[in-house]
């Protein structure tokens, strides 16, 4: 009896430690931070931005992830300061291949910056492709970089004023710790 119990001890462990953590059940906590700088010729204003990222995601499948995303962003411009904050969800595939796991992603963010101007709130929605990689530092925890490209619709919401759209590059660092 003593030798099945410890068979079982055995196996139960072995399966718990050798599951990947872009596997099935998976939870992910983690996210990114970026900081801009932004001249202009033929002014002299210039802007600067601190992005935070934080998000929270679960494997419902093995490699597929889905997340909830939030943000928040400093904007200062020419020193005027607003703060905005926004959300959307997330989803990616990894690719399983070893301490480096290759990720493509699409994400959305809807950002509301309340009471900017007496024509309204600012309201952005960004919808996001991305690819990057996680590289495990040890088994739970991944440094994370990431190239995104964002199509933006930006409008002030009492306004008839056709929404303005464009496009982003940027690059972020982050972490992410893996539960399994």
């Amino acid at each position: 009896m003593k030798k099945v119990i410890v068979v079982l001890v055995f196996a139960l462990s072995v399966s718990i430690m050798a599951q990947s953590p872009i596997g099935k059940g998976s939870l992910s906590l983690g996210g990114s931070v970026s900081f801009t700088s932004q001249s202009y010729d033929n002014s002299s204003g210039s802007q600067s931005t601190l992005m935070i990222n934080p998000k929270a995601g679960y494997f419902f499948i093995d490699n597929f992830y889905t997340a909830l995303s939030l943000s928040y962003v400093h904007l200062n411009f020419d020193g005027w300061n607003s703060d905005v904050y926004g959300f959307g969800p997330a989803v990616r595939y990894y690719f399983d291949a070893g301490k480096i796991k290759p990720f493509m992603g699409l994400g959305y963010n809807y950002i509301e910056q309340n009471h900017v101007s007496d024509s309204g709130n600012h309201i952005t929605n960004e919808f996001i492709i991305s690819a990057g990689l996680d590289f495990f530092i040890i088994d739970a925890l991944a440094l994370e970089s990431s190239i995104n490209y964002s199509f933006t619709s930006y409008k002030i919401s009492d306004s008839r004023m056709k929404p303005v759209k464009s496009k982003v590059f940027r690059i972020d660092i982050g972490l992410n710790y893996f539960i399994y």
